[in-house]
């Protein structure tokens, strides 16, 4: 019975062996790949692409359903193709009911009818709630009639004017005459600034970013230029305005903001711009929605130029896609905690290798490794 006591604690030496190394053989699969993100994303100081395709591993697939259900429910077809296209990247199945309904809303008919009356809504006072009209919004403004349409009525209305629409349009108009200059290198930065004004009108600027503009526009404009370009615009007719006489008044308008101003509102609006080129109008209208900071924006667009067509709905699923890294502490604690099961199984793995090198000698040489 005592010279058995050595067999048993040998056979269980082997059992603990057996069981350590099917354990690590078995989550090495999961954990590895995620430790591997997880490192990444430090590594690249918070990529917001790397960050969304590491949340959307663990979005299960109710998520995507809900999501697309509410957009179907509140007509939104444009977000509801976005996460269906964002479904099938992901390899989500969907209910093949709910795919039935939301083909059945893809109709041509359907959407031509809802968008007449937006684009007139767009040409006529810049505010739009579809792409359409926001088309028919931007287009105005690159005509020069939208901006100096808003630089009369806001330069009219000083000093109750709102002055981040008196900025817009002024760089709006400051960047169409560049335009002419530079063989249209600056008609990007000059839609981006429309979509803006767009959002500002629409009410789908966020509140913090709107103020963080609105503080830069209003230490910026000129009050005086703005109140007298306003007065000497209210009088004209635009309609009858030469081309001649636009520019004129495009370069005069470029003068009421600041140039270092002007510059940031460009940059912002080259940004939207890019995010519109990707996704759409509607998905720079979203991000506007969900950037609290210009910051954030930046960040949006990199997200959107990894996923196109698909941004709408990873914006909808993960609406603080643009947050950084140590603002999403839920994400920090995930990402923390793969690195420390990362730590763990590298010490499994040690001890395994150590405890098979040891049987290995003894199985060679017939001696105790100790």
């Amino acid at each position: 019975m005592i010279h058995s006591v050595p067999a048993v604690m040998g056979l269980i030496k082997r059992l603990l062996f057996v069981m350590m190394l099917s354990s690590l053989v078995l989550s090495a699969g999961t954990v590895l790949p995620q430790a591997r993100d997880a490192a990444r994303i430090f590594w690249w100081q918070g990529d917001p692409l790397l960050m969304v395709q590491f949340r959307l591993q663990w979005l299960p697939a109710a998520r995507y359903a809900t999501a697309l259900e509410q957009a179907l429910q509140e007509e939104e077809l444009e977000l509801a193709l976005s996460l269906y296209q964002l479904a099938q990247e992901q390899g989500v199945a969907l209910d093949e009911g709910l795919v039935t309904r939301l083909q059945a809303a893809d109709r041509w008919q359907t959407r031509m009818l809802r968008s007449a009356g937006d684009i007139w809504q767009g040409l006529s006072t810049g505010r739009a709630d579809s792409a359409e009209g926001m088309a028919a919004a931007v287009i105005t403004d690159l005509t020069l009639l939208g901006d100096l349409r808003d630089l009369t009525r806001e330069g009219l209305a000083w000093p109750d004017h709102d002055p981040l629409l008196l900025a817009l349009a002024g760089t709006g108009l400051g960047l169409s005459a560049l335009s002419l200059a530079s063989g249209g290198a600056t008609v990007p930065a000059r839609a981006g600034v429309s979509l803006l004004k767009v959002a500002r009108k629409s009410g789908r600027m966020s509140r913090q970013l709107g103020e963080q503009l609105y503080r830069l526009s209003r230490d910026a404009i000129d009050g005086r230029a703005a109140r007298e370009l306003g007065e000497r615009l209210g009088r004209l007719e635009l309609k009858q305005l030469g081309r001649a006489e636009l520019d004129e008044l495009a370069l005069a308008a470029g003068r009421i903001v600041g140039t270092e101003a002007a510059g940031q509102l460009a940059s912002t609006g080259r940004a939207v711009r890019n995010i519109a080129g990707h996704s759409g109008a509607r998905g720079a209208m979203d991000s506007l929605g969900r950037a609290d900071s210009v910051r954030e924006l930046l960040r949006l667009e990199q997200v959107s130029s990894g996923y196109r067509g698909s941004y709408r709905g990873v914006l909808r699923l993960l609406p603080d896609a643009g947050k950084g890294l140590y603002r999403l502490s839920l994400l920090m604690a995930s990402l923390l905690l793969w690195l420390g099961s990362f730590l763990l199984w590298s010490l499994g793995a040690l001890w395994t290798l150590q405890r098979g090198l040891r049987g290995l000698y003894r199985g060679l040489f017939g001696r105790s490794a100790g």
